[in-house]
């Protein structure tokens, strides 16, 4: 069964809210077997909404319409479809039913332009809404199901879970599933990934499909199967050559996180750390300090501007001939910690220190030093990147050599106390 969805609302294309409906939606699709083709959004006009519908006719056999069904002028949905299909609209007595529920329900008196909530195209299935006014509705015609619901997050999905959900598989020909994972990985380019493992992203079933995040690089692998188990055997075959390629690199999977991953592995190995901040704002503390058995392994942060921390250390960290690298080490002395992290605003020599952020990191003397040129982007973005850097930095200290030297994102080896810079691989 191909699929189409037509989400309506002007403040969608504006950007005014973000549009949750859409991975709700695409996953309940994906998880029951339909393939999703196209994703349309279409602002409060009739004649765009009645042109989308019309389009989705002509190469889809579910149509899915998320919004516009409310009281309003500008909720025009029902009118737009009947006008595609050449149906007319009339009141549905179920469809009444339902809104006028709402407002008897809490003692509430029913303006009359409520009741345009009530007409649906001849032949429509009615969809209860037991959270909302406006009923969906499903109408089977020439051979194509168009199921109209409500836009609001919460009436939306209960209605795609209890209502539209249910009615779909009668519609489709073979029993199918879609079965997703993410790999996640880091310290490694994307450019790198595609030389490594460039033939596995060949495959048609399952599919292999990378997506860079900041400083980290996902695969998505999917498999279509007639059932669960089949497609799950899949995706264990896909990532067993996934990891014999890259494993090195693969930190987590699916909802798994970088700093979770991190700090699991600083409790498990019984590693305290102590963190300065000087461009970050405590952003790398916080994320540290997230994780539920923080208490285990963060002994300190200091966050301040240079001068303060210069103040509180009792030290010149700039005129120091590797500050940064020295400020993790004494950090690390300090707190009588394992592990040392500094993010600096000082630049190392590389780039200015106006353009540049220099991560350390200090494990009983063997230190990993990044000096990062800062990419366009707003003060809150540069944080994040300059955190996620630092968090891949960290990880792949943790995952150190046994003879106490540290392997690098592109499989060098880091000896104590040298530094790398200029180098892309962890970005």
């Amino acid at each position: 069964m191909k699929s189409e969805v037509i989400f309506t609302g002007t403040e969608l294309l504006l950007g005014q809210i973000l549009n949750t409906n859409a991975q709700h939606l695409q996953q309940t699709l994906a998880s029951m077997g339909i393939d999703l083709f196209f994703q349309v959004t279409v602002g409060d006009n009739k004649k765009r909404i009645k042109e989308a519908i019309l389009q989705a006719s002509s190469r889809s056999d579910l149509v899915i319409i998320c919004g516009g069904l409310g009281p309003t002028e500008d909720d025009l949905t029902r009118e737009a479809l009947s006008e595609a299909l050449g149906i007319p609209l009339a009141e549905h007595p179920d469809a009444r039913i339902i809104t006028e529920r709402f407002f008897k329900s809490r003692g509430i008196e029913m303006s009359s332009n409520n009741l345009k909530q009530a007409l649906a195209p001849q032949g429509a299935v009615i969809l209860d809404n037991p959270l909302g006014t406006a009923p969906g509705l499903a109408l089977d015609y020439n051979r194509k199901l168009y199921v109209l619901v409500p836009g609001p997050p919460n009436e939306f999905k209960n209605m795609i879970d209890h209502q539209v959900a249910p009615m779909l598989p009668k519609r489709m020909e073979a029993a199918a599933v879609i079965r997703s994972r993410v790999l996640k990985l880091c310290g490694i380019a994307e450019s790198k990934v595609d030389e490594m493992a460039g033939q596995l992203f060949q495959s048609r079933n399952p599919t292999l499909a990378p997506t860079a995040k900041f400083s980290e690089i996902h695969l998505r692998i999917t498999s279509k199967a007639s059932g669960s188990k089949e497609a799950e055997n899949m995706n264990d075959a896909m990532e067993q050559k996934v990891m014999g390629l890259l494993g090195s690199y693969v930190y987590g999977k699916d909802n798994e996180t970088l700093q979770q991953v991190v700090g699991k592995m600083l409790g498990d190995m019984k590693i305290t750390l102590a963190v300065a901040e000087t461009f970050s704002g405590g952003y790398l503390s916080h994320l540290l300090t997230s994780f539920p058995r923080c208490a285990d392994f963060f002994k300190l942060s200091a966050v301040a501007d240079v001068d303060g921390l210069e103040n509180l250390l009792g030290m010149k960290i700039s005129a120091r001939n590797n500050p940064v690298a020295e400020l993790a080490e004494i950090i690390r002395e300090k707190a009588k910690a394992d592990i040392g992290i500094a993010i600096s605003g000082i630049s190392g020599g590389l780039f200015p220190a106006d353009q540049a952020v220099t991560i350390a990191t200090s494990l009983a003397g063997r230190t990993l030093c990044k000096e990062v040129l800062l990419l366009p982007g707003d003060g809150v973005e540069l944080r994040q990147r300059a955190v996620q850097i630092c968090l891949v930095l960290l990880w792949h200290t943790l995952k150190k050599r046994p003879d106490g030297r540290c392997r690098l994102a592109d499989g060098g080896i880091q000896e104590p106390g040298a530094r790398i810079q200029n180098g892309n691989s962890l970005l």
